[in-house]
């Protein structure tokens, strides 16, 4: 019998399972795949995801670190550089991997090649079916945004969004990251450097034709390389995250940022929210509803601002990211929520006046 029993190895997977290990938990975190695993992903971490792990990424696991953006809507650029790190560029298999072994090495069971196929509630315990059977008292859903169980347990509802991402081999990238605006539908695409190569990307809705966008940018650059696919909510957390004896985290629960597309940071997060209130609720201190409650305030209120400035400004796009690529605080401004942790909240707040008139009404009326 385990105290936490985590399904899945991700960012949030890991982060619940090291959390709970810290706590004194007896935990149990079951992958499907054997890592290293390949992950598609732009592999960009904020200076919020950093700061929610808690310890410093080991130099191995960082590809680059970039104080330079490059800003495209249409036919202009801006370039936001700063004296301080941007972001951190990661590849995502050597990434989630570092974090299962250190969840491991801390004192997490971890089992590779574990699907996991089916889970009862029992008025005692959660009861995992991974082809043997495992129980727990608490259950942590971290298998993604089509992970089978989670969706049984929450349908999905809202906006999905589809990403397309490729590497692209280079002896000698940018310093900088290129992110092109004006392409898709709550969306855009993307140059990330990784020092040995390049991730080459695109995403927004799916009524958007991100292929259509990603072969453009691909054959623009003269760039090669297999693209991979996959999808990601962009409506902001579920209304449902916790029941039972289970709590949902990271993808599988909306945790990602609707503009940016950024997941990573709230994945962290989420697992470590998890993992506390499953201590808690095991010493009879909270029940599981805590996680919700927290989750909104950590996390949820501040996703669902991001989704109201995605929607404003991809609604009026010639106005909005005209206004920014005119006035050079606009960006400055917007660049230190992801390198200084400004909430969208604030943002929003201090966007309003400078917005056109016709939209502050709008803003204000949903903050």
């Amino acid at each position: 019998m385990y105290d936490l029993i985590v399904i899945g190895g991700g960012p949030a997977g890991a982060s619940a399972a090291l959390e709970g290990v810290r706590r004194g938990l007896r935990v149990l975190l079951l992958e499907k795949e054997s890592f290293p695993r390949y992950k598609p992903c732009g592999g960009a971490l904020s200076e919020r995801a950093r700061s929610y792990l808690g310890f410093r990424i080991p130099d191995e696991v960082i590809d680059a670190e970039v104080s330079r953006i490059r800003i495209f809507f249409r036919d202009r650029c801006a370039e936001i550089s700063r004296s301080e790190r941007l972001s951190t560029l990661v590849t995502r298999s050597a990434f989630d991997e570092m974090l299962v072994r250190r969840a491991e090495e801390a004192g997490a069971e971890v089992l590779f090649g574990r699907k996991a196929t089916e889970v009862s509630e029992m008025e005692e315990c959660v009861r995992i079916r991974a082809g043997d059977t495992y129980e727990g008292r608490i259950l942590v859903l971290a298998d993604g945004h089509t992970g089978m169980l989670s969706r049984k347990m929450c349908p999905r509802d809202g906006m999905t969004g589809m990403c397309l991402v490729s590497e692209v081999a280079a002896e000698n990238t940018t310093d900088s990251m290129e992110i092109h605006f004006g392409e898709a539908d709550m969306g855009y695409a993307w140059v990330f450097p990784h020092g040995s190569y390049l991730s080459v990307g695109a995403g927004g809705l799916r009524s958007s034709n991100i292929r259509g966008i990603m072969e453009r940018l691909m054959s623009s650059r003269g760039f090669r390389g297999k693209i991979h696919g996959h999808t990601i909510p962009l409506s902001g957390p579920s209304r449902y995250l916790a029941g039972g004896r289970t709590m949902l985290c990271g993808d599988s629960a909306g945790m990602v940022d609707p503009f940016t597309g950024e997941g990573i940071a709230y994945a962290v997060r989420s697992g470590q929210i998890a993992a506390q209130v499953a201590s808690e609720h095991l010493s009879e201190e909270c029940d599981l509803v805590e996680y919700q409650r927290r989750c909104k305030k950590e996390v949820g209120d501040d996703l669902r601002a991001s989704l109201l400035l995605a929607r404003i400004m991809h609604r009026f796009p010639n106005q909005l990211f005209t206004m920014f690529m005119d006035d050079r605080s606009l960006l400055e401004r917007y660049i230190d929520i992801h390198a200084h942790g400004l909430s969208y909240r604030s943002f929003l707040r201090w966007l309003a006046p400078r917005a056109p008139a016709k939209l502050i009404a709008s803003i204000i009326s949903r903050i």
